[in-house]
């Protein structure tokens, strides 16, 4: 069944994308793209399409979430200041700055771990 949801969010994803494109908003479009993929890849770390017999190192398995949940706030933040240049809203003028400060927050998460 996880599947088919997948595969319905990449169809979704995609026509995201190209109706983005066709009106005049590529890096909107590319923001909230980046930002769900990224949720979409810490449901699959959660919780793998495959059941493994051995789940694995448990601190290594947090740390690629955290990985992940950093990377989509940077990376749709990045989108999203580049939309705010192009002049695709300014609304995204205070959007960034706030997915981009959380992007930090998870990667100063995954520095300070370990240390006690």
């Amino acid at each position: 069944m996880r599947a088919f949801w997948l595969t319905l969010f990449t169809i979704g994803a995609g026509a995201v994308l190209v109706f983005g494109w066709q009106d005049g908003v590529p890096w909107t479009a590319a923001a909230f793209v980046v930002f769900f993929v990224s949720r979409v890849w810490r449901s699959v770390i959660k919780r793998p399409l495959v059941v493994e017999r051995s789940p694995g190192d448990p601190v290594q398995r947090a740390n690629r979430f955290i990985v992940v949940t950093a990377g989509g706030y940077i990376g749709a933040g990045v989108c999203a200041c580049i939309a705010a240049v192009v002049g695709e809203g300014q609304e995204w003028l205070y959007v960034a700055p706030c997915f981009l400060i959380m992007g930090a927050l998870q990667l100063a998460l995954l520095s300070g771990r370990g240390q006690t």
